[in-house]
């Protein structure tokens, strides 16, 4: 059985994080949020994380932070995250430029990425004054290839997904161990479907194009969630 790691549990708190090593041009950026709610318009994201993967897959780096949404959390009940947790976040604003640099020049993947994640980030970049993400995005949802390529009928989640392929991982509902399954699954769906079917080779050269605006490489201070697990090459900004 595979597992999608997520390595030792380290301390939280609000700190600037270790200067990140510079990151190989291209590849992918798998990206999960957890929000206040669905409505990218109403709504604001409370936590974010982002696995960086070379074109071949292996997991370079990883972001993950709570966020200040100026507001109540949400569905705590969900996402497990409270008011408490929040206090000392930085905003989205705060994160914005690190988060353009991870995903400008990487095809952007998720489950359900393009109607949800994607559409969470743009309606964020707004707000922070940063401007509209690059058009089109490259992008490859796991929820579709699941759909479409895999025969995987119904709600399609992401633990159904990772059933299908024996994948389990812990920290459900956490933006970075969500992230983290995503791009396990995304390692099992290129096995069994193939690169090709899947258009990847392609989507790698146009994504070379996108940039995010008011990109920067400054890693910025980030807060964690209690009990946030990384491993030796995961990056906590």
């Amino acid at each position: 059985m595979n597992r999608a790691r997520g390595g030792d549990v380290v301390d939280v708190g609000r700190a600037t994080p270790p200067a990140a090593p510079a990151l190989p041009v291209g590849g992918f950026a798998v990206v999960d949020v957890e929000t206040t709610g669905f409505s990218p318009e109403r709504d604001r994201v409370v936590e974010l994380a982002v696995v960086v993967l070379a074109a071949d897959g292996e997991v370079l780096s990883c972001f993950a932070t709570l966020l200040d949404p100026g507001r109540d959390p949400g569905p705590t009940h969900v996402h497990g995250i409270t008011a408490d947790m929040l206090v000392g976040a930085p905003s989205f604003a705060d994160v914005q430029p690190y988060l353009a640099h991870l995903l400008s020049g990487r095809v952007l993947v998720g489950h359900n990425v393009g109607r949800f994640d994607l559409a969470f980030l743009a309606a964020e970049c707004t707000r922070a004054g940063a401007g509209t993400p690059p058009s089109p995005v490259e992008l490859v949802d796991t929820l579709r290839v699941a759909r479409q390529r895999l025969d995987l009928r119904g709600q399609a989640s992401l633990a159904d997904c990772c059933d299908r392929f024996g994948l389990v991982w812990e920290d459900h509902h956490s933006a970075l161990g969500d992230a983290l399954a995503t791009a396990s699954l995304l390692g099992a769906m290129r096995r069994a479907v193939g690169d090709g079917e899947l258009d990847l080779p392609a989507a790698l050269v146009r994504a070379a194009a996108n940039r995010w605006p008011g990109a920067r490489d400054a890693v910025p201070p980030v807060r964690l969630r209690p009990g946030t697990r990384t491993g030796a090459r995961v990056l906590t900004g």
